[in-house]
């Protein structure tokens, strides 16, 4: 069936909730293929539900049934819904135009720029100046350590001038807010010498930032420009066209061939680099700001190395460009891998310099155009699509489902986040209290009792010979402190939230916002610091905690079992660490010279195996994510149109001395959750990484690197 477990409940859930879908179970039942038709269509926002649904219930209603089924597909209903309740002008963003806000603005009014990430709106107020002929009056200034009083003099000279002053970056000068909101409020009691004098401010937004002068302000929002075309544009807008052509004299025509052929696929590698940025953890595994200083100083590079050296030293050029220049800014081992795989297309070798039929992706849009004027290179850029497929990345067209689900979970986020706090009684209904009280008293009901290793198997937690446990039985008592630890916390909390609710004792500020995370579905800050990493909702997080309890009990009751479910370890690290010291002490090994070797099995589940094996350890509740495991080629493949995860088959960890990793098999991380940051730990290695998995593929490694392909141990719904 096209439906999962997981949705299934869902409508169950909307049936039971709101009268209008009243019987949606037994019509899906009984109409399965119109189901099916309309749920897995392309845009399934703009398609009719099956009669009579289409008429039964509202716009709203719709969209709850569309989250339940293509929830990526949300945020366009969103747009529709907002377009037909309150109109088109609300579903768009107007250009900023200085001109049409400057009569709006007086002496004693602020106009403060909102920024984001890669935003600058200063090049657009000096244009204005200009405009206005008002450019010699225009002090800028760019806050920071000890630029206050200097701006507090810039401020106080412009007042009796009439002059513009712009201060920017105010989120860098927090110790300073609180003497310009006194300036800012000073300007409206005691008033300006000179009307004609502006106060222009920018900040990203920052909790620091004065209210009172954002209540005052007239508020301006910037934003970047989005897609490869519009980023190669803004790049090349700011070399300018003598840049373009300051290789044309010297050695012939070859600088000016390298220089024009590379410094547009570094442009290319720029704009990459930075939108793979909204694709997620798919992109990176953390959020890296590359900025114009990024291509500048590449590009420096690369003129030098081109005007200096007769034969390219493309190994040299790689490295200072990759591992200096952009990477410089990366922590994360896996993001450097890729950001490499991503500059070898772009600085393959004279192939780029050479054939003017070399292209940067498979659908052959991108390249670097034949040498030319300036004027007929930003044609070329011009005529770039609006829209960028996820191949110009190296990605599968899923990735544009996770950008889609990133941009609905945004919205759904902020909307409860304003939701209201209290809840009325109207038409009689349990109020949000009531409703939570249930919750609680059901997860207290089935909260599980402490783990105990007094209740251990047979032979478990022995101690041999050399005054040592079993290393795995080690791990066991570990993990079985960590849950107990949770199961603790748990519990003392729910029967403090439902005395705070009855009002026996006070609601501090952890019970309230308890009780807003479970009117919310979102598991309590309280859990999740003494918690794993889990990016489920409560309902599915709370049947996850019970596997994960239920599978330590059975394995401390019942002895060690043939598989393990890895997804159920809060540190799977340690766990490895233990299967290879098992190995170790069995054969007598240094533990520093033993390695995984990684085999995957014809066995699907824990129940189909039989007996453990000889050496190593069965592991089992992997998924791959952006690729699929062909059970029948026993290959890494491309991911199926709109199966963001696969699971894996039951995975045989064997350790091996001295293992060497085929070359030709793609080492896929493995990560705890799908958010695939983490901190940073001492060995430069994110806490959510587990390890490496060797995975047999017909493709070259770089073509999994790109897709960012991963193994991670669960979804998240």
């Amino acid at each position: 069936s096209f439906i999962s477990q997981v949705q299934w409940e869902m409508v169950a859930a909307l049936q039971d909730n709101l009268t209008s879908c009243a019987g949606i179970c037994d019509h899906i039942g009984a109409n399965i293929k119109d189901w099916k038709v309309w749920a897995t269509s392309e845009n399934p926002h703009d398609v009719p539900l099956p009669a009579p649904w289409n008429t039964e219930i509202n716009t709203f209603t719709t969209m709850c049934v569309l989250k339940i089924f293509r929830q990526e597909k949300l945020v366009f209903a969103t747009e529709k819904y907002v377009m037909e309740k309150l109109g088109k002008a609300f579903t768009e963003s107007p250009p900023v135009v200085l001109s049409d806000i400057y009569p709006d603005t007086s002496a004693s009014t602020p106009v403060i720029f909102v920024l984001s990430t890669g935003t600058d709106p200063t090049g657009a107020l000096i244009k204005f100046a200009e405009e206005r002929n008002y450019l010699n009056k225009l002090q800028t200034i760019s806050l920071g350590q000890g630029q206050g009083p200097v701006a507090e003099k810039l401020i106080s000279a412009a007042t009796k001038k009439g002059e513009w002053v712009c201060l920017m970056n105010c989120h860098l000068a927090v110790s300073w807010m609180g003497s310009l909101e006194k300036i800012v409020e000073g300007f409206s009691t005691q008033g300006v010498e000179d009307e004609l004098f502006r106060l222009w401010l920018s900040s990203m937004p920052s909790t620091a930032f004065p209210v009172a002068v954002l209540q005052n302000g007239i508020k301006l929002t910037y934003e970047p420009p989005k897609g490869m075309r519009a980023n190669l544009i803004g790049t090349f807008t700011t070399l300018g066209e003598s840049e373009w052509e300051s290789c044309v004299e010297g050695r012939g025509d070859r600088d000016n061939r390298y220089w024009k052929k590379l410094v547009v696929g570094l442009s290319f590698f720029h704009a990459v680099v930075q939108e793979r940025r909204k694709y997620g953890p798919l992109g990176w595994n953390i959020r890296y700001e590359f900025n114009t200083s990024d291509i500048l100083c590449a590009k420096d590079v690369l003129k030098m190395f081109v005007k200096k050296f007769d034969e390219m030293p493309w190994n040299a050029l790689t490295y200072i460009t990759g591992h200096v220049n952009y990477g410089g800014r990366v922590t994360d081992d896996q993001d450097r891998r890729c950001l490499m795989c991503i500059l070898e297309t772009y600085y393959k070798g004279e192939v780029v310099v050479k054939d003017d039929g070399y292209r940067f992706s498979d659908s052959g849009v991108y390249y670097s155009p034949p040498l030319g004027d300036y004027t007929k290179l930003m044609e070329y850029f011009q005529q770039l699509p609006m829209v960028d497929n996820p191949e110009v990345f190296g990605m599968h067209d899923n990735a544009n489902i996770t950008f889609q689900l990133q941009e609905t979970m945004f919205i759904m986020d902020t909307v409860l986040m304003l939701q209201p706090r209290v809840g009325g009684g109207e038409g009689g209904g349990k109020s949000p209290e009531d409703l939570v009280d249930e919750m609680a008293e059901q997860f207290e009901e089935d909260m599980p009792d402490l783990m105990d290793h007094e209740r251990g198997a047979a032979g478990m937690f022995e101690v041999l010979d050399n005054g040592a446990m079993r290393s795995l039985d080690t791990v066991l008592l570990q993990e079985m402190d960590r849950f107990n630890k949770l199961i603790k916390t748990m519990k003392t909390s729910l029967k403090e939230l439902r005395k705070a609710i009855k009002g026996l004792v006070v609601m501090s500020a952890d019970l309230e916002a308890m009780l807003q995370s479970f009117q919310n579905n979102q598991v309590p800050g309280n859990w999740t610091r003494v918690a794993y990493p889990c990016l489920k909702p409560l309902a599915s997080w709370i049947k996850d905690f019970q596997r994960r309890i239920k599978f330590f009990a059975s394995w401390c009751e019942q002895g060690q079992p043939t598989s393990f479910w890895l997804p159920g370890f809060y540190y799977p690290q340690g766990f490895m660490t233990g299967a290879l010291q098992t190995h170790a002490r069995r054969y007598q090994l240094p533990i520093d010279t033993l390695n995984f070797q990684f085999i995957m099995k014809n066995l699907e589940a824990p129940e189909d195996v039989s007996d453990a094996p000889e050496d190593g350890i069965y592991v089992s509740g992997l998924y791959l994510e952006a690729a699929r495991w062909d059970r029948r080629q026993k290959k890494l493949k491309t991911s199926n149109a709109g199966e963001m995860m696969s699971l894996m088959p039951i995975v045989h960890f064997q350790p091996v001395q001295n293992y060497v990793p085929n070359q030709a098999d793609y080492q896929a991380p493995l990560y705890k959750t799908n958010l695939r940051a983490g901190v940073l730990n001492t060995t430069g290695q994110s806490t959510n990484y587990i390890l490496d998995v060797g995975i047999p593929t017909d493709e070259a490694p770089r073509y999994w690197v790109l897709m960012a392909t991963a193994l991670v141990c669960m979804s998240n719904d």
